[in-house]
């Protein structure tokens, strides 16, 4: 059995506990709670971690727990507490004991990738101490289903809030946003309807005709009130919306107050905020109320506002998506795990997952992290447990007493690379190619610290452990 052991060293970044806020999670937990403590802890990990903010730590008792689950930014998950009212912290150490009974299981039923991060992070965001497993990645769209673009790059670029499987035609709203404002302040727009009560509002779906009518009617020439002198030009909400090309996707439109409407209907916002939308703020719709003010949406209470036309609000697109053919490429990376920047995987488990592209463990976007992680026994093309994408994350060189040399460095592929390692007894070694294969392992002697590059050129990771020190480094081959 194949068994890749992930050691890196971490920096930790503190983060502020001030008003951190602290959850509890257990299989038997009480439905519908938060979980303030391991006697009123809640049994759904995901709607505890949705509830969590920045900062706060999601406590997870042993047990299985069904279904894939979404990490949010900033929120801690820690696995494999005894759920002791009277020892809250009492905890099994998962990298020591092969008992189900003293592990904290996420399964994903061989029908679902198990954790995904789907946007980049600016916090680093840890899960930790889980077996992660019967992770498969098998997708089918429907309403929440996030896309990604159609140019062969791995960006997100909407959220499907409307899907009808059997055409298989919905509409997404983009990940993409800006503050702008609605534009044509005082200015008369003939050709638009009017929007005059909050009724009208929620009734109109014409977010197409309207944005389009905007932008004929204005093209360039609504005054910018942002800037000094207030020039006439197109920086106005529907004028963004209609010349942006997301992903490829071109006719993006500003949408109507009734469209936003299906947006929050869809109950989609906990998979819009984890992809970076800020659903806090208002959002222009290209509903009017007359020449000076508009419709803005507020999806925290759900509910429609006029707003003055030259303020500023969030503005973000909607298009149609139409679904042909199979869902492959990046919606199946990662078997088990799928990580991006700033996500990190700590101290687990990761077993018998699939996937059929890119990582049938983990598939770890630049920036990610593995750190203490067993990966064995997951199924990917070409044998590919974990995948890096480039570029990968490199710790700094250890110094004084721990310091660390590994020269020259570029090397020409086929000659030797040196080790000064300050430890006595064997150090541990693997070399991994940019895809996550391990292509060469083995153990230094204290007295013997070379090891030959490879033959092919290209960027690889050199892993070192010995009992007390770990290292990672980036080892270029010409």
């Amino acid at each position: 059995m194949k068994r890749i052991v992930i050691n890196m060293l971490f920096v930790v970044l503190t983060v502020s506990c001030f008003a951190q806020k602290k959850y509890y999670v257990k299989p038997d937990g009480i439905p519908g709670i938060n979980g303030i403590s391991w006697a009123w802890a809640s049994n759904d990990l995901q709607a505890v971690v949705d509830k969590a903010s920045s900062g706060d730590i999601v406590y997870v008792a042993v047990g299985t727990y069904s279904g894939g689950f979404v990490m949010k930014e900033g929120v801690t998950v820690l696995g494999g507490y005894t759920a002791n009212a009277s020892n809250p912290t009492e905890r099994y150490n998962l990298l020591e004991t092969d008992d189900p009974a003293k592990q904290s299981i996420l399964d994903g039923g061989g029908t679902q990738r198990v954790l995904t991060q789907y946007a980049p992070f600016s916090v680093p965001t840890t899960w930790e101490g889980f077996v992660i497993q019967n992770g498969n990645p098998s997708v089918t769209f429907q309403t929440g289903s996030v896309i990604y673009s159609k140019e062969g790059v791995n960006k997100i670029v909407g959220v499907l809030y409307k899907y009808n499987a059997e055409s298989g035609e919905g509409m997404m709203i983009g990940s993409e946003e800006i503050r702008k404002q609605w534009g044509s302040y005082e200015q008369e727009l003939t050709e638009l309807p009017i929007a005059a009560t909050a009724e009208d509002a929620k009734n109109d779906l014409s977010g197409l005709s309207n944005s389009e009518k905007i932008v004929s009617t204005l093209d360039t020439h609504s005054i910018d009130f942002s800037q000094e002198d207030y020039p006439s030009n197109g920086n106005y909400a529907a004028y963004w919306c209609d010349t942006i090309t997301t992903g490829g996707y071109s006719d993006w439109h500003l949408p109507s107050a009734g469209e936003l409407q299906e947006v929050y209907d869809a109950n989609i916002l906990s998979i819009m905020k984890s992809v970076g939308k800020d659903v806090f703020n208002g959002y222009w719709t290209s509903s009017q109320v007359g020449n000076t003010l508009a419709w803005a949406y507020y999806f925290g209470k759900g509910h429609f506002h006029p707003a003055l036309k030259y303020v500023q609000h969030t503005v973000a697109a909607v298009h149609p998506f139409v679904f042909s053919g199979s869902p492959d490429g990046i919606y199946v990376a990662g078997g088990g795990v799928f990580l991006g920047l700033n996500g990190i995987l700590e101290n687990c488990i990761v077993k018998n997952n699939t996937s059929t592209y890119r990582g049938g463990g983990v598939y770890v976007g630049g920036g990610g992290q593995l750190i203490n992680c067993i990966v064995e026994g997951n199924e990917a093309p070409e044998g590919k447990e974990i995948y890096y994408e480039w570029p990968v994350g490199i710790d700094p060189v250890l110094t004084g007493n721990n310091a660390v040399r590994v020269y020259p460095n570029p090397v020409k592929a086929g000659e030797k690379i040196s080790v000064d390692w300050n430890s006595t007894g064997t150090v541990n070694y693997q070399l991994l190619d940019v895809s996550g294969s391990v292509v060469k392992r083995g153990t230094l002697q204290a007295e013997e610290n070379e090891l030959t590059a490879p033959a092919q050129k290209g960027i690889y990771i050199l892993l070192l452990q010995s009992e007390n020190k770990n290292y990672k480094s980036k080892i270029i081959i010409q």
